[in-house]
């Protein structure tokens, strides 16, 4: 039986700018970082956001089942509207869902990033994310952050990602923007990074299209 012969490798749907950036960043520009061959690839957005992303993926999928090989869904599960499965779990049922209406076994993909995409942004390193925001005060940020209570003692990563992002753009009077999060994208720190959800973005795509 002939395999079938898509037009695209891979279509990725996120939920809001922001995430669109930042992953058309890294399948874009960070392909050797992450260990991948080149591939094809769209990145689009899905209009309702992390609700539709959740409620409603298959109006984003379903026009490219036969154009493009594998797909992929990110969005936060903050604000996606689930109260009773876990990321994990959600992703799962999605998965499973997507391979009965005919998609097939592992080519879609979902990754629900918990709670928000800060989390991945914090893989960097903090001098990164000063000189991004051109940090202003003379104590550096992780160290503000600690003082204010976003971040404990010892740890890296913030306990509320998103809200001690926002509270270092507010500092800086910056506005929330899809372009930063692309800038820091370029920087962030692919190995360092723990975040489960970036884990499994990572390791789907070498999966799917791993380094030759």
């Amino acid at each position: 039986m002939t395999a079938p012969r898509f037009a695209k490798d891979l279509i990725v749907v996120t939920a809001d700018s922001q995430i669109h950036r930042t992953v058309e960043t890294l399948v874009n520009h960070r392909r050797r970082s992450l260990a991948l061959r080149e591939f094809s690839v769209d990145v689009v957005r899905h209009p309702s956001q992390d609700s539709g992303c959740r409620a409603n993926p298959e109006r984003m999928l379903d026009p490219h089942r036969n154009s493009h090989a594998k797909a992929m869904v990110i969005f936060d599960f903050h604000g996606c509207g689930e109260r009773r499965l876990s990321p994990q779990d959600l992703e799962t049922r999605l998965e499973n869902d997507f391979t009965s209406r005919g998609w097939g076994p592992d080519r879609v993909s979902f990754v629900v990033i918990e709670p928000e995409l800060e989390a991945w942004l914090f893989g960097a390193s903090y001098r990164h994310i000063e000189s991004e925001v051109a940090w202003s005060r003379s104590v550096g940020i992780q160290r503000w952050l600690t003082e204010l209570g976003y971040l404990q003692t010892g740890t890296v990563k913030p306990c509320n990602p998103q809200a001690a992002f926002e509270a270092v753009l507010y500092e800086q009077k910056l506005p929330r923007s899809a372009d930063l999060f692309a800038n820091l994208a370029r920087r962030v720190s692919l190995a360092r990074c723990q975040d489960r959800a970036f884990q499994k973005f990572r390791a789907t795509l070498q999966r799917w299209f791993p380094a030759e």
